[in-house]
């Protein structure tokens, strides 16, 4: 199966940065988007509490971590999905109003993303580190002084990003140094301190290729899938889940810890459930459909890899859109790779290594009638 990855987003532009509050206004100031499915009443795993209380101590909602907790306690926060809002947010990390987003896309329809991506120390990874709320600040200012204008003069091509990345070794999802570099070639402009602070940054790009593939999901694909596609895909630590356009309903299966390597001296922590937004680059045809362009990657995870990895691309993908099917992947009975980090699941939070997720076929059995293969 021959898949052109970079080609489906030629046209798709990276134009700015704006708030949540600029993009949806209908949504409440305690209202925080959250990666993957509805919590539906189920209390929210640890590193997305801890992301909450940053958020809410952001937004002056609260002046410390006690007074967040109080708050989510009392049932004033609501968590709904990013992605039934037209966002993806990476693993653990909660939207409030105030946080910058990527927009992303063509002419007609946009797609959004957090910017906020920085060193591990951050919102993503659901630590408890005070740190993140400085990362978070100092992020916010640069993207709306700095790289908004910018944007707002020359749009980044996501396209081209995308396919340095691919032939310099990355999958855009688990690697991103190359996408990263190709990305800050477009950029002219920037203060030196900007720059290298995304130059630090690797994992910076991700969000933007998240929304780019939000993005085909949601629109580029539409006339292709006969009005029944994937146009939503992620976890949120305890349920994974897809949902079908025209659908306001998630197909879910609980989220089991992905597969990884552990980072020196977290081998003994508990991994939370597959979390995040990030699968819809897997979804996508890159991330785990995409691991013949990163050797490196295949290599480290040799010993835990399946061994018809190589196959799983042609096994999943629409032919016509490159996103994976349903119907395929019940045809085929082989699941989509995700690349995944693995996130602690303790009060600390943060990251414990990187690996793989493989859902559970269940997660697209009660999808199939009338899906396109």
């Amino acid at each position: 199966m021959e898949i052109d990855r970079p080609g489906k987003f030629d046209g798709v532009l990276l134009r700015g940065v704006a708030l949540r509050s600029e993009v949806l206004p209908s949504l409440a100031s305690l209202t925080l988007l959250h990666a993957g499915p509805p919590f539906s009443g189920i209390d929210t795993p640890s590193p997305v509490r801890n992301a909450a209380i940053h958020a809410l101590i952001f937004e002056h909602h609260a002046e410390t971590r006690g007074e967040a907790a109080i708050l989510i306690d009392s049932g004033k926060v609501s968590f709904e999905p990013a992605q039934d809002w037209g966002v993806v947010t990476p693993l653990a990390q909660v939207i409030s109003a105030s946080m910058p987003l990527f927009v992303i896309g063509d002419d007609k329809h946009q797609a959004f993303a957090p910017v906020v991506e920085g060193a591990p120390v951050g919102l993503r990874f659901g630590s408890s580190d005070p740190e993140c709320l400085e990362n978070l600040r100092t992020h916010t200012q640069f993207a709306r002084l700095e790289l908004d204008p910018q944007l707002n003069k020359t749009p980044v091509r996501i396209a081209a990003v995308i396919e340095k990345a691919l032939a310099e070794g990355n999958e855009c999802h688990s690697l991103t140094d190359s996408a990263n570099a190709a990305f800050l070639e477009q950029l002219d402009g920037l203060s030196g301190p900007y720059r290298s602070l995304l130059e630090n940054s690797p994992g910076f790009v991700l969000p933007i290729i998240m929304g780019a593939c939000s993005w085909w999901l949601q629109f580029g694909s539409a006339s292709h899938d006969n009005g029944n596609g994937v146009v939503a895909v992620g976890g949120n630590g305890v349920s994974f889940g897809i949902r079908l356009r025209g659908r306001k309903h998630w197909s879910t299966a609980t989220a089991k810890p992905p597969t990884g390597n552990r980072f020196p001296r977290q081998e003994n922590r508990p991994v939370v459930g597959a979390i995040g937004d990030s699968a819809v680059v897997d979804f996508c045809g890159l991330g785990g459909q995409a691991l013949d362009c990163a050797p490196s990657l295949v290599s480290e995870w040799q010993k835990l890899l399946p061994e018809d990895w190589q196959i799983r691309p042609e096994c999943t993908l629409c032919t016509d859109t490159g996103v994976v099917s349903p119907t395929k992947v019940i045809q085929h009975q082989r699941v989509p790779i995700i690349n995944l980090a693995l996130v602690s699941a303790d009060a600390m939070g943060g990251i414990l290594g990187k690996g793989f997720y493989e859902p559970d076929l269940a997660v697209f059995e009660t999808t199939t009638n009338g899906a396109t293969p």
